[in-house]
């Protein structure tokens, strides 16, 4: 039983990681998409001088143009827009009967903590000292010039040349190689000095790394047969180096050939 639980989470460690790696990847090619239409209305504009495509976002009006060599963008943020200043202010008020408004307040803080993501996880922050007050600005996920504050007009001019080779800059995703068969075989030795040959089957695969399940032969004249689990990585095409665990409770390392 004891072998079998710690089996069965290298099974679970590796499917997290599978799915965090698959995850990742799904993220990346969802920027990527983000940046093939931004491409796409800059080069377009580009081409159609001064003509003015608008944008809507959750929080702003978006005006983009292209005169010359400049990319001009005004952005204006709705005044009923559910940006952090105002969702802040929302929640005071609310919280003043906080057993009239529980509910309400529960679904505002909801759109409150989204917005702080989404500032904190802008590549770009601006603090803009007026002398009256301070407004942040920060790039959203479409790359649009936001800001905290709802009633903000925002103008920007840029390099329209800069911002197309930016935006042509990691588009290509990676795929990760996949075998058809996906089954190894090699040589084993375990850490209580036994060792034979290990055929494998690989179940999971991350980059390099791979989770796989395993038959261990040790015994020739009887052909004794060991299952273990096993995480390999490998070093060169098709040559892996795995280290596992198996069913007579001891670990051991691989050597083996993929197929």
């Amino acid at each position: 039983m004891k072998t079998f639980k710690i089996i069965l989470v290298i099974v679970i460690i590796g499917m997290l990681a599978f799915c965090g790696y698959f995850g990742y990847q799904y993220y990346q090619k969802w920027q990527n998409n983000q940046k093939s239409n931004e491409l796409k209305i800059i080069e377009t504009l580009q081409a159609n001088q001064g003509t003015i495509i608008t944008l809507t976002t959750e929080l702003a009006e978006v005006k983009k143009r292209v005169v010359g060599e400049t990319l001009k963008e005004t952005t204006v943020i709705k005044e009923e827009a559910p940006t952090y200043e105002s969702q802040k202010e929302k929640l005071i008020e609310l919280k003043e009967d906080p057993e009239a408004n529980k509910e309400q307040i529960e679904v505002e803080r909801i759109v409150f903590e989204e917005q702080i993501n989404k500032f904190q996880n802008s590549p770009d922050k601006i603090l803009i000292n007026t002398g009256k007050e301070k407004i942040v600005i920060y790039e959203d996920e479409q790359g649009n010039l936001v800001s905290l504050q709802s009633g903000i007009t925002i103008t920007r001019h840029r390099d329209v040349k800069e911002v197309i080779k930016d935006l042509q800059v990691g588009k290509t995703v990676e795929v990760t190689k996949k075998k058809d068969w996906n089954i190894k075989a090699g040589g084993y030795y375990s850490f209580d000095n036994s060792y034979g040959v290990i055929i494998s089957k690989g179940i999971l695969s991350i980059k390099d790394y791979s989770l796989n399940i395993s038959l261990l032969i040790n015994d020739f004249e009887n052909f004794r047969f060991i299952a273990g689990g096993d995480i390999g990585y490998e070093i060169r095409d098709n040559i892996e180096l795995a280290v596992g665990y198996n069913t007579d409770k001891e670990f051991y390392g691989a050597l083996r050939w993929s197929f």
